[in-house]
């Protein structure tokens, strides 16, 4: 089937299912329209407004505070293991002198 037969037979299944409104549609769904628009905040909406934001915010900060401990926790449980796994000795006067003695 080509692009042109495609086509041409979507619009012919589409034209049945269009719907022409009526002047009285346009105005009602107008008039909807305008009443949510101009329709005064409620003391819910205005608290969600300002306490999503916040939450938000404050769920970023958490996370990225829990992110950031783990991460150092790991460094320093890192260079730990890397120091007890490699002595340091320091040689003096010929005497060999370990961090544990």
């Amino acid at each position: 089937m080509t692009e042109d037969k495609f086509f041409e037979r979507l619009r012919n299944d589409a034209r049945a299912l269009q719907h022409e409104g009526d002047d009285f549609l346009a105005a009602r769904l107008t008039a909807r329209v305008r009443e949510r628009i101009n329709r005064p905040t409620t003391v819910a909406q205005l608290l969600a407004g300002w306490a999503r934001p916040l939450a938000a915010s404050l769920a970023v900060l958490v996370l990225s505070a829990t992110i950031s401990f783990t991460w150092t926790q790991r460094q320093q449980q890192d260079s730990t293991e890397t120091i007890a796994s490699n002595p340091i000795d320091i040689s003096m006067a010929g005497d060999l002198y370990g961090v544990d003695d």
